[in-house]
């Protein structure tokens, strides 16, 4: 019989500076995003952050790594998960 090795969770790593800069690891995807919130889904689940003058200025999805900047009032995770596609268990 075959190991299978299941592949790793991607590390998530949240860094702050003077809550007015932020760099993030693990993000899979941003879900909204306006100059007052930040909705991303990470690996280690949902992640809420909100402030004032939010902007993106890096983003990248295959090393899931972005960078926030702005005033940031506060920071939340959530239970959200990534959802599967809305299709996907229709046509089997």
């Amino acid at each position: 019989m075959q190991n299978i090795k299941m592949p790793e969770k991607q590390s998530h790593v949240v860094t702050m500076e003077n809550r007015t800069d932020m760099t993030l690891t693990g993000v899979s995807e941003v879900v909204n995003f306006s100059e007052t919130a930040v909705e991303l889904i990470t690996s280690m689940g949902g992640l809420n952050i909100k402030g004032k003058s939010l902007n993106i200025s890096r983003l990248n999805t295959d090393t899931g790594e972005l960078s926030v900047s702005g005033d940031i009032y506060s920071v939340m995770y959530t239970n959200i998960k990534k959802k599967a596609p809305l299709f996907e268990g229709l046509f089997k």
